[in-house]
Formats: C-alpha cells, sequence, structure tokens
C-alpha cells in the first residue's frame, strides 16, 4: 500500500509539473498573441492616420483648385463684362456719327 501511495503521489507530482509547463506554455503564447494585436492595432492606427493625413492634403488641394477655378470663371466673366460695355459704347458712338452725318445731309 504505501508503494501505491509512493506511485500516486509521484503520477500526482508528475501531472503537476506538466500542468505547470502547460501554463508555462499558455501564458507564454498569450502574451504573445496579445503582443501581436497590439502591433496590429498599432499598424491600423497608423494607416488610418496616414490615410487621414492623404485625405486632407487631397481635400485642401481640391479646395484650393476649386477657388481658382471659381476666381478665373469671375474674371473672365467681368472682363466679358468689361469688353461688352466697351462695344454697346462704341456702337452708340457710331450711331450718334451716322445720325449726325444723316442730319447734316438732309
Amino acid at each position: 500500500m504505501i508503494q501505491s501511495d509512493d506511485d500516486s503521489l509521484r503520477l500526482a507530482l508528475a501531472e503537476v509539473r506538466d500542468l505547470q509547463r502547460t501554463v508555462v506554455v499558455l501564458r507564454s503564447e498569450l502574451e504573445t498573441s496579445h503582443q501581436e494585436r497590439q502591433h496590429a492595432v498599432q499598424d491600423a492606427l497608423s494607416f488610418a492616420h496616414s490615410e487621414i493625413t492623404q485625405l486632407r492634403d487631397t481635400i485642401a488641394a481640391l479646395r484650393t483648385s476649386l477657388e481658382k477655378l471659381t476666381q478665373q470663371k469671375i474674371d473672365a466673366l467681368q472682363q466679358a463684362g468689361t469688353v461688352h460695355h466697351a462695344e454697346v459704347a462704341l456702337l452708340h458712338e457710331t450711331i450718334r456719327a451716322l445720325r449726325d452725318a444723316l442730319e447734316a445731309r438732309a
């Protein structure tokens, strides 16, 4: 019976050692998994930040381009208006001159 108790004790101790080794291995795997997850999160955050920065830069460039085009359009309209007014004034002068010439003949 003592030998049986000794065998049982040895088996129990062996099982305890195996379980302790398993705990150590599982703890190590858990820490590795946690580190990998943290690294993946950092990579995702870095990528997202980079993409946000790129999108902001694109928006700023597009806004600047739109403002430039809008100003060019305004300038072109003003120039066309100036040319139109000058042409109308020239036509009025021509009409007056022709009217004066007709009245002078009559």
